[in-house]
């Protein structure tokens, strides 16, 4: 099989004189594993391992944070295990999204981090595909 996934990305910004932007649309990428995970996760402040099922070998990942709350400051964070620790890479704010593609023998955790007076868990959905 050729081409299972296919990946569309942009990010554009302007800043009062300032402006750049990125696109990417419709890159294919062949899977050699049948399988993805995906779902929505509750999200607390304790360090948590995203469950991946049936995907051994990780390929692309999708996370967007859910939580569209106006109020406080909460993120979610989201790392790679290396023995016991959390070494985060990625972080979502308020209905943040970011697709990226990991390293096939990534073991994924999150938490959420909250300013004072915001300790509300918030959801996750995410998608990872083998790969």
């Amino acid at each position: 099989m050729a081409n299972e996934i296919t990946v569309t990305t942009s990010l554009g910004m302007a800043n009062g004189n300032f402006e750049a932007s990125m696109r990417a649309s419709g890159v294919k990428i062949d899977q050699s594993a049948l399988g993805a995970a995906a779902g929505i996760v509750s999200v607390t402040t304790n360090v948590t391992t995203l469950s991946l099922g049936i995907v051994t070998s990780a390929g692309y990942a999708s996370f967007r944070n859910l939580n569209t709350a106006t109020a406080g400051t909460a993120y979610i964070a989201i790392g790679s295990y290396v023995g016991t620790n959390l070494h985060e890479f990625a972080k979502l704010g308020r209905s943040d999204v970011s697709t990226l593609r990991l390293k096939p023998t990534i073991t994924i955790g999150y938490r959420t981090y909250t300013a004072v007076g915001y300790a509300t868990a918030v959801s996750m959905q995410y998608l990872v595909t083998s790969e």
